[in-house]
């Protein structure tokens, strides 16, 4: 795997990842979790979507590579 490719030329737009966001998003939804099954309470979340929003996430869509070097440099993974 020294030299694995993506084979799809799209990457994210204005960040690299969203990890941080995501780990923020779980966090929350977990301590909504917790609290709701310590106080009795049954209606638990059931999404993702109903603790976070995902227009508040660093990333801004997706797009295709056109030029021959910036796939050279982000095809690899």
């Amino acid at each position: 795997m020294s030299h694995s490719m993506k084979k799809t030329p799209i990457v994210g737009n204005a960040s690299h990842s969203e990890k941080e966001d995501k780990r923020i998003a779980n966090r929350k939804m977990r301590r909504i979790v917790r609290t709701k099954l310590h106080t009795g309470r049954e209606e638990l979340p059931v999404s993702m979507k109903e603790v976070s929003d995902i227009w508040t996430m660093a990333k801004d869509g997706k797009s295709w590579m056109s030029s021959h070097e910036a796939r050279e440099k982000y095809m690899r993974k």
